[in-house]
């Protein structure tokens, strides 16, 4: 047996040589990378600390993508809602609906007033400069994002929005519209949902009145096009918020509606307005939802339409579309929060929401205290729907 011992040896030696090679071979074809898709704008990463950097999508997500989102319009947390603060305390804002504004994976809102000890602060000539631990209120109510694109942004001078931005990356609340880099162009990302689903938000101003913003949209929506195509590789959903119109109008002007549809047009799945400080009505283009304004949601403006708005619950999953419910709000100025409103006024509100949302093509369903919209992931109808 000694005798063949070399030869068992070498035998073995070489068995054991041909495994380890096909082993390495198989490795070596296991990590080989995948193609790189090339994507437009994929080189240039978000540069703002408010924002989230993210990978353009490649390849589809391995399970159902569907998400949910609060959005609201205006908050304000000076002037006599700062006095309301102090005397009742921050968390009496949203004390009666936050259950409601926390209940998403992503929740929305137009911050109206700088957070700051710093800048001019004239506030009965709405100059707005908040106290910054008035934050506390969108940190109460669940807020995740919030744009700055709007004509109070610069109100404390740029020492006042620093302090703004500041305070919002201290308690993690994401912002578009407006940065460090003086900008504004970069969509804020959120990873949300399951699937996950990643949401983008592009904030700009689109006004005819003179004012200070980093992201006003030009005359020929050049440089919105580009930055929806620029933020589309980054996102399963793109949002866009604009701060336009007019003020106390329940009809949106022809060039919101154009800028909206060009929006679209462009990549966007979603547009959020702000600044009628008053609701105007749905629409929906491409099978993709339009929210013309919003209303106040955080403000102390004169009783009637300008305090009356809604909660906006947003429901998506991939290949079933979209369902919206509106549930009406008052903003009391007993408190200057809002609250839900007597029947009577909640079914004023919830008509008013229906008739203004009928020039635009539609039909809002009332039921249960609120205004639903359905609209499929074909968008073949426009039909108000719960189910």
């Amino acid at each position: 047996m000694k005798r063949y011992a070399p030869l068992l040896a070498s035998l073995c030696a070489l068995l054991l040589l041909g495994l380890l090679m096909r082993s390495q071979g198989q490795s070596v074809r296991a990590a080989a990378p995948s193609p790189v898709v090339q994507t437009a704008g994929a080189e240039q990463a978000p540069a703002d600390p408010g924002q989230v950097a993210a990978a353009p999508l490649t390849q589809p997500a391995t399970g159902p993508k569907k998400f949910s989102m609060i959005a609201v319009g205006d908050i304000m947390t000076d002037r006599n809602v700062g006095g309301a603060i102090k005397s009742n305390g921050v968390h009496s804002i949203l004390e009666k609906v936050r259950a409601l504004t926390s209940d998403a994976d992503v929740s929305f809102a137009n911050l109206e007033s700088p957070l700051s000890t710093t800048g001019p602060h004239s506030p009965s000539d709405c100059i707005f400069r908040a106290r910054p631990e008035t934050v506390q209120v969108l940190v109460d109510g669940g807020f995740d994002v919030v744009t700055l694109a709007n004509n109070h942004t610069f109100n404390a001078g740029r020492e006042g929005l620093l302090q703004t931005f500041d305070m919002l990356e201290k308690y993690n609340i994401k912002y578009c519209g407006a940065d460090r880099e003086r900008r504004g162009d970069q969509a804020a990302i959120l990873t949300v949902g399951t699937g996950p689903v990643r949401v983008g938000f592009i904030g700009a101003t689109d006004l005819s009145i003179e004012h200070g913003c980093y992201n006003k949209v030009a005359p020929d929506r050049s440089n919105l096009i580009a930055q929806i195509q620029a933020a589309r590789p980054y996102c399963d959903i793109l949002a866009v918020t604009f701060h336009w119109g007019e003020e106390y109008q329940s009809l949106p002007t022809q060039r919101q509606k154009n800028t909206a549809h060009a929006a679209i047009n462009a990549g966007a799945d979603l547009v959020l307005g702000h600044h009628p400080h008053t609701l105007q009505g749905l629409e929906v283009y491409q099978g993709k939802p339009i929210l013309y304004s919003m209303g106040n949601f955080v403000f102390d403006q004169r009783e009637g339409e300008r305090m009356e708005s809604a909660i906006f619950k947003l429901d998506y999953a991939a290949g079933w579309g979209w369902q919206i419910m509106a549930k009406p709000i008052w903003i009391p100025r007993s408190r200057m929060g809002p609250i839900y409103p007597s029947a009577e006024r909640r079914d004023k509100i919830l008509a008013r929401l229906a008739r203004i949302s009928k020039p635009l093509g539609t039909t809002l369903q009332i039921k249960d205290g609120k205004a639903w919209l359905r609209i499929p992931a074909s968008g073949a109808t426009k039909e108000g729907s719960n189910t």
